[in-house]
Formats: structure tokens, C-alpha cells, sequence
């Protein structure tokens, strides 16, 4: 999403303040310097390598000064200093020599999640997912792409960048909204500011300007109440901090548009922010003021009593000022405002800087993903942690598995049938073997054959239920098939004219498919699949078949997964029709996530015709996933 980005070329006294803050930063948040100047050394020298010095360096000074200005911990600061370098994976190895292990992860992890990202899926709700994934993987991950995500959108104008209206919409519909479910402020509403100008300057400069008017009608009040306030503060002996804010012109819109009101109904648009040391002291706080100003009626909220859903707390109380004015007055303590600003990081600076408490940080994190999650329909989500992993087909699919799953659970959990059959897989497009395990965010494609089949090995590695039955089942018609072959009188050559054999249609077997018979009662053989359910858990006598004869056509159902659009009914039966096949039936139905899924009863000669279709229907647009049954 974020990398390669082309900046313009910025002046070397600009570069030299960056080096500087950065310096004069890190060295406050962790006693230290020498980590840092190791920093940019390396970061300066990988630049001159690939010739994008100016691009590279000034990008991660600025993206690692955001990440001390969010109270990160140090190995996240560093490799926001590193990650701009274009190519990054290649110095991964020198990266982890020089900086650690936990550095090099957190950037390996970040290449996956930006990868997983630029996979098209027309289905919005896998966008989601893949927040995730990464969510599951490593919290100062998404801390990481939150701070990149803004240090671009902060030089949108100046940068020329891919896809500048997709990064603007993905910023609102997905990072924005994330940085404020986890209550980093600080990041959502910059985020949401900038995006907004980008989407509509022209509503957002009708609202700045009206907004400008109305502040600089009321600042001598505004500045006559803090005066007030904070005399009747000083009487009552409560040590407080009062600053003033002005909302912003996005949360202004939005409210506004909430409310369907115009400016003049917006209470809070000027606030003041009393910081105390206590919640006693915060509910003195509030009497004071309402002894003092007449309050506006319905607009009070008590998040502090009853906290928002990420966390948030504070009292909020609307007054009229002694001109008449609206006026809020936000009252929070110390440590409820730098959740507010800065997120989980707030955590740990009430712990007596203990910034590598896992436990901790776990549980914090953990309270407010749980909460993000309480929007999704989807419940199974909601187990991310600990024991769950997440991994993405090649279009996005994402397949939970449990930790320690490798390449056969994957391929099991996509379809059985692609299970029976794989060889290998490529994973984040590096090749790999059946028993390699998957790790969160990983991108796996399988890579399937038909002379492939599943082995007794594969039984030591497999962490799924799924793919035990699965190979188990597949395992025993095997040698239930070699038993049969030997006996001439019990091995069967199928027929499809022949009174005795039936295709089962549960799983419509056709040629090159891998079957099975099940003898029934009435002394006749029902040929299934062997990946076939029925299978697994039969009973009865197992009978060897094979095919016979050629050029017969055979019934098999084909579904297919896709998103909603007109015409693509349409495109898939033309793909059909194109490759000589006959459709018996049809059958849609439509999700409310606007995808559709769609069951084509055909009658096809082989399962290599059906392979090859399966190919050309998986390129039409909006198509997520074809399988059989």
C-alpha cells in the first residue's frame, strides 16, 4: 500500500532537523544515542546504495519522530526509522544482525501485511480481516502502518504516490476508524482532517472558514471563562491544567451531519480541557463549574462512569458562557488523557516505564481489539489470540487455522479435494514443503497434482482435525483398494450403463477423479469420491473401481463465489458455453454482504475439462473462489 513512494527532493537543512529531533527524542524516551546514530548510519548508507537518499532517510526520520511522539518502545521506533528503504526484505538479515530479532520480525511483518493489502478483493469485508491478521500477529505492527499511513497523508500534496485515491479511501474506511476503536486520538483525528480535505475541499473549506468566524467571534470569551475557571480552581485548592481546543473540521461535518444541525447547534465546536490528578477531583471539578455557568440541558456525558467502547473516559459538560456562548468543558485526569492521545502505548507509563511487560500489554490490547470486534456478525473471529492464526489465499481468502497448522492443514481447510492433492506451496512466493508451518499473515498458494496423493507421514504433522479425518479416510480406501485389485472377483471396472454400478450424487464423481465403491444391501455398488464424507464414515463393505471406457458424459456441480454485479450471471455461462460443456442447472443466492454464490449442475467428460473450466471461471471479475462440492 505504502512502499515504493517517490518523494520530492527535500532541502538538506531539513534533513539535518529531522536527525536532530530525532536524536534529541530518542535519547529522552530511552538514556541513549548510540542505537539511533547506528540507525541512521545504516539507514543512510542502504539509501546511497539504491540512490533514494532524500526519499528514504527523511521518510523515516519522520516516521520514527511520530513513533516517539506516540511513546513507542524502542525496536518499533527503529524500524519505523528502516522501513522506508525500498526493497526492505533484502536487509532483513543485516537488519536482525545489527538491530536484533524483534526488529527484523516487525518488519517482516509489515511487508506481509502490506502485501496481504494489495491483494484486489471486491469482497470490503476481507479488508477487514486482514486488519486482523496482522491484529493477531504483532500490536506494534499495526502501530507501525498507523504512523506510516500519516506521515504520508501529512505530504499527500508534495508526494507523488500510486493510487492516491484508494490510500485516501482506504485512510477512512479502514486506519482511521481502527487508530480510533484501539483510542489513539491522536492518530484518528489527523487522519480523519487530512483525508477529508483530500476527499471534498470544497465542503471542507466552507466549514473551515465558517468555523474560523465563529472561534474568532468568541475568543475573548473563550479566554475571559478559562480566566474564571481557573480562579475558582485556585480557591477550592485543586490542582488542574486547562488548555483550549478548537474541533476539527471533519469531527465538525460529521457531528453536524449526525444532528442534522447547522453550526450554531454545535455545543462543543470550542472546548476547554481541565487535566486533574483524580476522579474525586474531577467530579469537584464539575460542580465548580456548574455553580458557576448555567449548563445546557441533554448535553452532559458521563465517560467516566460508563466509558466509551474503546476505553475512553472523561466528563463532558456543555455551559453557556456569561456573553451566552456555548462552551464545552472536557475534565479528565493525567492518565485518561494520554490513553486518549496515545492508545495502548499509555499503558505502560503509568507502570513505572515497564515497557516490556508482555503480560501487560497483551491484556490491554486484547480489552480493546475484543471490543472492536463486538461490530463484526462474524463470532468466530472473536478468538483471535493465543491458539488462532490467520492465512490468505493468493485472492484474499482468509483461512483461520491453529498455531502450529502447516501447509497440509491449509490446503485441507481451502477444499479437501485440494488437500488430497498437494505437493508443495509457495508462501509469501518462496517455495515450501507440506510440513512447513504457517505463520500469521503469510500468503499461501498451493500447488496441486493429480498424481499426488495423501501419505502416512502427513499424519505426523497435521495439527487440524480436519485434514486428519481427511487423510485417515483416504488413507484406508488405499489400502482397501490394493486389498480389492488383488481379488479379481471383487475389483470392478465402472460402466455408466451398467444396472449395478450407481455415481453418487453427493459428490458426483467423474473420470479422473480418485473413487471408490461402497457395496450396499441390495448387492449393488454406489461409487463415490474418496474425499467424499460418505466415505470416511462407511461402514460396509469397501469395493475397488476404476473407470472403464471413454467419451460418456458425466454429471458433477461446480459452485462458484463471487461479488454481486450486473452481468455476471451472464459471463460465467458465457465461459461455460465457450468451453463446450452443457449446463443442466443453475441455482444463485444472494448474501447481504452483497456476494452471491452460484451452483452450475454440468455434464462434463473428465476432470481435467473441469479443472480447465474451473481455471478460465476463477479469471472472471469478481470471482473469489471455485470449488465443487
Amino acid at each position: 500500500m505504502i512502499n515504493p513512494i517517490i518523494m520530492t527532493l527535500q532541502k538538506n537543512s531539513m534533513e539535518s532537523n529531522l536527525q536532530k529531533d530525532f536524536l534529541k527524542e530518542f535519547e529522552s524516551a530511552f538514556g541513549s544515542v548510540k542505537e539511533a546514530e547506528k540507525g541512521l548510519e545504516f539507514v543512510s548508507n542502504a539509501c546511497n546504495e539504491s540512490l533514494q537518499k532524500n526519499s528514504c532517510l527523511v521518510h523515516g526520520l519522520e516516521l520514527a519522530n511520530l513513533l516517539l511522539n506516540l511513546k513507542q518502545r524502542k525496536e518499533v521506533v527503529l524500524a519505523g526509522l528502516i522501513h522506508p528503504l525500498k526493497n526492505i526484505g533484502k536487509y532483513l538479515e543485516k537488519v536482525e544482525k545489527e538491530f536484533g530479532k524483534n526488529v527484523a520480525n516487525l518488519l517482516d511483518s509489515k511487508i506481509r501485511f502490506e502485501k496481504a493489502l494489495h491483494i484486489k478483493s471486491e469482497n470490503k469485508e476481507d479488508s477487514r480481516k486482514k486488519l486482523l491478521v496482522v491484529v493477531s500477529t504483532n500490536p506494534d505492527v499495526i502501530m507501525l502502518h498507523l504512523a506510516d499511513a500519516l506521515v504520508i497523508l501529512r505530504k499527500i500534496s508534495e508526494i507523488q504516490l500510486e493510487n492516491k485515491d484508494e490510500f485516501i479511501s482506504e485512510v477512512q474506511e479502514i486506519f482511521a476508524p481502527l487508530a480510533h476503536k484501539i483510542g489513539i486520538y491522536q492518530i484518528s483525528s489527523e487522519m480523519n482532517e487530512l483525508a477529508f480535505k483530500q476527499a471534498d475541499p470544497k465542503t471542507y473549506s466552507l466549514i473551515s472558514n465558517a468555523v474560523n468566524k465563529t472561534v474568532k467571534g468568541v475568543t475573548q470569551d473563550i479566554k475571559k471563562t478559562k480566566e474564571i475557571l481557573e480562579n475558582e480552581l485556585k480557591k477550592e485548592k485543586i490542582n488542574t491544567e486547562i488548555s483550549g481546543r478548537i474541533k476539527t473540521i471533519y469531527s465538525t461535518y460529521t457531528k453536524m451531519k449526525r444532528k442534522k444541525a447547522g453550526l450554531d447547534k454545535i455545543y462543543d465546536l470550542i472546548a476547554l480541557r481541565v487535566i486533574t490528578d483524580s476522579i474525586k477531583d474531577c467530579y469537584e471539578v464539575l460542580g465548580i463549574i456548574h455553580s458557576v455557568w448555567k449548563p445546557i440541558p441533554g448535553e452532559f456525558d458521563d465517560y467516566i462512569a460508563k466509558p466509551k467502547g474503546n476505553g475512553y473516559k472523561a466528563l463532558h459538560a456543555a455551559i453557556q458562557s456569561h456573553m451566552g456562548n456555548p462552551i464545552e468543558i472536557q475534565i479528565k485526569t493525567k492518565e485518561m488523557h494520554d490513553e486518549a492521545e496515545y492508545g495502548i502505548a499509555s499503558h505502560w507509563i503509568y507502570k513505572g516505564g515497564e515497557k516490556d511487560s508482555k503480560f501487560d500489554k497483551k491484556i490491554e490490547w486484547i480489552k480493546q481489539i475484543l471490543d472492536w470486534q463486538k461490530t463484526s456478525n462474524d463470532q468466530t473471529e472473536n478468538r483471535i489470540f493465543e491458539k488462532e492464526i490467520f492465512a490468505l489465499t493468493p485472492k484474499g481468502q482468509v483461512i483461520e487455522l491453529p498455531d502450529g497448522a502447516t501447509v497440509i492443514d491449509f490446503a485441507y481447510a481451502v477444499h479437501s479435494d485440494i488437500g488430497n492433492h498437494c505437493q508443495n506451496a509457495k508462501i509469501n512466493g518462496s517455495i515450501a514443503p507440506l510440513h512447513t508451518v504457517i505463520k500469521n499473515s503469510d500468503i499461501v498458494e498451493i500447488i496441486t497434482s493429480q498424481k499426488q496423493v495423501p501419505k502416512m507421514n502427513w499424519l505426523g504433522f497435521v495439527k487440524t482435525s480436519k485434514a486428519k479425518q481427511k487423510i485417515r479416510a483416504k488413507l484406508q480406501i488405499q489400502k482397501s483398494n490394493k486389498t480389492s485389485l488383488l481379488n479379481k472377483d471383487t475389483a470392478q471396472k465402472i460402466k455408466i450403463n451398467d444396472k449395478k454400478i450407481r455415481i453418487a450424487k453427493c459428490c458426483t464423481p467423474v473420470p479422473g477423479d480418485d473413487i471408490i465403491g461402497l457395496k450396499t444391501t441390495k448387492r449393488k455398488i454406489s461409487v463415490h469420491r474418496t474425499d467424499c464424507d460418505e466415505v470416511s464414515g462407511y461402514k460396509g463393505t469397501l469395493i475397488g473401481v476404476s473407470w472403464h471406457g471413454s467419451g460418456n458424459d458425466y454429471k458433477t456441480e461446480l459452485i462458484v463465489h463471487a461479488s454481486d454485479r450486473l452481468g455476471l450471471l451472464k459471463d460465467l455461462l458465457e465461459v461455460i458455453s465457450k468451453s463446450n460443456i452443457t449446463v443442466s442447472s443453475t441455482n444463485a443466492k444472494i448474501s447481504s454482504n452483497n456476494s452471491v454464490q452460484c451452483k452450475f449442475g454440468l455434464k462434463i467428460k473428465n476432470v481435467s475439462q473441469l479443472e480447465e473450466l474451473s481455471k478460465k471461471i476463477s479469471n472472471v471479475k469478481g470471482v473469489t473462489k471455485v470449488y465443487r462440492e
